[in-house]
């Protein structure tokens, strides 16, 4: 496969790292994404505890174009590439340029992942920042549809820039519920490419999750 697929801790919180570890490769995956700062209990031993199970990010509570305490953020996870925000008006922020000086102090700029997230920059800018940083995205499909008027003239313009994807089943009100295959066909769009993408799995449906998303991948490869 093209593609690493597995599990956010934010599908089950409640799990320690073991715990979490041993639910993604029950479930057929072979990655995790993580979040850091939210009380999920992976934290609890880190991520020395999930066994060797690969991580794709690590999200952390850093918006740029907002200072905050974003060196002390990442540097509790030296050389693990991080997801973080991107405010409105990022690209020309004053504080944009420091928090990236402080976030690759121990990673790579294309290690400095910026979800897509509602309230958050456009794809035309998170284009520009990508380009003048050279950070990436993670291309979320929820906050994709929030921020973007046109969800698959933004995916064209995204698809280049993107590291990773996570994805989750929505209702028009964004209530999660399970997902269906038939919330992931633009996952086209990363047929050739070298992409990690994890299901957030709100619904409380993990293993139905992660099947539905290999037989979507699976059918995006052999087409």
């Amino acid at each position: 496969m093209s593609a690493r697929l597995g599990l956010s801790s934010g599908s089950a919180p409640g799990l320690d790292a073991p715990e979490f570890a041993a639910l993604v490769r029950r479930a057929g995956g072979t990655v995790a994404d993580l979040r850091a700062g939210k009380g999920h209990r992976w934290e609890e031993q880190g991520l020395a505890g999930l066994c060797g199970l690969p991580v794709s990010f690590v999200g952390i509570s850093v918006t740029l174009g907002r200072p905050g305490r974003d060196g002390e953020a990442a540097e509790r996870f030296p050389g693990e590439s991080v997801k973080v925000f991107a405010a409105p008006g990022a690209l020309d922020a004053d504080a944009t340029a420091g928090q990236m000086r402080a976030l690759t102090a121990d990673r790579k700029p294309e290690q400095v992942l910026v979800e897509t997230h509602r309230g958050g920059a456009g794809p035309d800018e998170l284009v520009r920042l990508c380009e003048r940083y050279g950070c990436r995205l993670v291309l979320d499909n929820l906050g994709l549809d929030d921020i973007a008027a046109d969800f698959r003239g933004a995916l064209g313009d995204l698809a280049p820039l993107t590291a990773a994807v996570q994805v989750k089943g929505f209702e028009p009100d964004r209530a999660h519920r399970p997902l269906t295959e038939g919330d992931l066909g633009w996952l086209a769009a990363f047929r050739d490419a070298r992409v990690d993408v994890t299901v957030e799995s709100r619904a409380g449906t993990p293993h139905q999750d992660l099947r539905v998303l290999r037989t979507a991948w699976e059918a995006v490869e052999c087409a």
